[in-house]
């Protein structure tokens, strides 16, 4: 039987080619992959003792609508929402989208110089459905 995470499983790309690779690992969690523009370079998160944006914990919200992922830690306030919209209207072929949101505690103000690491937030179309690897980290 299909859970709700199910529907987010896959790799997807946004028109900028920034790319999101989410992982099924259990019926309501998920590892989610960041990677930043078309060379699919995961972000240094500063923020987050410098680990790449890779492999980072989601988990399955608002009734199966949205994941949230965690980019500073658990319980840090940091945090990737994508939202899934079947059919997206404002995607001019009408596809299945995630839309990105960011969110934090109100007192982490610091934490807005990070926000362009995760470029415009636009939504992302699904390019590949299947359990593909994650890309490893660019070595400097």
């Amino acid at each position: 039987m299909e859970s709700d995470i199910d529907k987010f499983i896959g790799d997807w790309a946004n028109e900028e080619g920034s790319r999101l690779v989410i992982r099924k690992t259990t019926s309501r969690t998920g590892i989610v992959s960041f990677l930043s523009g078309p060379n699919g370079i995961p972000v240094v998160r500063r923020f987050s003792g410098d680990l790449p944006s890779t492999r980072m914990h989601a988990s399955l919200r608002d009734y199966g609508s949205t994941i949230e992922v965690e980019l500073w830690g658990p319980g840090k306030g940091f945090t990737l929402h994508l939202t899934y919209e079947y059919a997206y209207e404002l995607d001019k072929q009408h596809r299945d989208s995630l839309i990105p949101a960011l969110s934090r505690y109100e007192k982490d103000e610091f934490l807005e110089q990070y926000y362009p690491l995760f470029g415009r937030l636009k939504h992302y179309t699904r390019t590949s459905t299947g359990q593909n690897p994650i890309p490893q980290q660019a070595k400097p």
